[in-house]
């Protein structure tokens, strides 16, 4: 992964898609404390890339301030959300992403296109149809309204990824998920507590989630979203949500119902029609 410069966009976010959807399957099966899984991830993934980082090509700036920040905020909320609220909202709010790049663009530019919209309003629906698929027996008003800062988030960590570095990607990704680790175990004792009864197989899955899921999945997208409109990348992120599922049925034979089947053939018919859109 560190040497791909000819891989285009497009296909560097889509790595890092397959790599975050390894996500579901592996913290299902884990039964360790949410914000342990937040830190220690991070932690190893910040380790992995660290000997990529090359201090003179990162901008110390307030642009990386914020990456750091918004991918900071994105992981706690994510994990708070899924505390208070559904798994399929608690997952599914952050790519409404795509929707604040559109609105974003629409106020830069002051125009509203109409064809860029349909795909993401196409999408949209079904996100939501993926995420009512969960229920709201486990919901409550504060996890549905964490939930919503998701996608915040995650638009803001995609552009401020390219203003804080172009040259040294791995190294900024490094440096946000050290910060994640050190502030959610010096935040949550809970965390660190936890640390010391970890067994043998889930320091195994751990270190999968760190260097995979989370070192692999966002140094890829990272890498993309220099190269692609972070709108498109938003888009193309889109492949955790499909993917992440068929893990689980195929690995730990859970099934997606109807209401997730059906969002999940909407989503692709948007995602046909964002790639029609120049």
């Amino acid at each position: 992964m560190f040497h791909l410069p000819a891989l285009s966009g497009s296909v560097l976010v889509l790595l890092g898609a397959i790599c975050w959807s390894l996500n579901s399957p592996l913290v299902k099966y884990l039964p360790l404390d949410p914000f342990l899984i937040c830190a220690l991830r991070s932690v190893i993934a910040g380790m992995v890339l660290l000997p990529l980082l090359r201090p003179r090509k990162i901008h110390w700036n307030r642009w990386l301030i914020a990456y750091c920040v918004s991918y900071c905020a994105l992981c706690l909320s994510v994990i708070v959300a899924l505390s208070r609220t559904s798994a399929a909202i608690g997952v599914g709010m952050q790519y409404t992403a795509t929707v604040w790049l559109f609105l974003l663009l629409w106020y830069r530019t002051g125009y509203f296109n109409c064809r860029a919209f349909l795909p993401v309003l196409v999408i949209m629906v079904g996100v939501v149809c993926f995420m009512l698929s969960g229920g709201s027996g486990d919901s409550d008003s504060l996890g549905n309204a964490i939930a919503l800062t998701e996608g915040i988030f995650f638009a803001a960590m995609s552009l401020s990824s390219k203003k804080a570095t172009q040259e040294n990607v791995l190294g900024l990704t490094a440096l946000g998920n050290l910060f994640t680790g050190a502030l959610v175990f010096g935040l949550f004792p809970s965390a660190r507590m936890a640390l010391p009864a970890m067994t043998g197989q889930e320091w195994i899955f751990m270190l999968i989630l760190g260097v995979v899921q989370v070192a692999g999945g966002y140094g890829f997208y990272n890498l993309g979203v220099q190269k692609i409109p972070a709108r498109k990348a938003s888009v193309l992120a889109l492949w955790e949500m499909i993917l992440g599922p068929l893990w689980v049925a195929l690995f730990l034979h859970q099934y997606p119902n109807a209401m997730v089947l059906t969002g999940f053939a909407i989503i692709l018919v948007g995602m046909v029609l964002d790639a029609k859109v120049e």
